[in-house]
């Protein structure tokens, strides 16, 4: 799938880089997991993500834009697996101070 790289409003585009953060930081965390990093969750960071996005991002900012933050998490995904090497213990503490930042802002939504 080609990335939806062209986005016709500020809304679309600020949607694609929310994914980009936000799904991006889980999806780091994760790999951090596997890698022995950092600590695994009940669940992991990209479910806690999905279920955010779908019970709460999407209902404040409009179902439409979904396919955007998508698009944005898929495309960093992709680059964080084909940079795993670059993901040492200290990068990955970095990730888990961000994603405790991320968790403790959901909670409160």
């Amino acid at each position: 799938d080609a990335p939806m790289a062209v986005t016709s409003t500020p809304e679309q585009a600020q949607a694609r880089q929310f994914g980009i953060y936000f799904g991006g930081t889980a999806s780091q965390y994760d790999l951090c997991v596997k890698k022995g990093f950092l600590a695994r969750g009940d669940q992991s960071a990209e479910e806690m993500a999905k279920s955010y996005l779908e019970k709460v991002w999407a209902t404040s900012h409009g179902a439409g834009q979904s396919a955007y933050v998508q698009d944005g998490w898929d495309t960093i995904k992709k680059e964080v697996l084909e940079h795993e090497a670059f993901y040492t213990q200290e990068k990955c503490a970095a990730v888990g101070r961000q994603w405790a930042k991320l968790v403790a802002e959901m909670r409160k939504k």
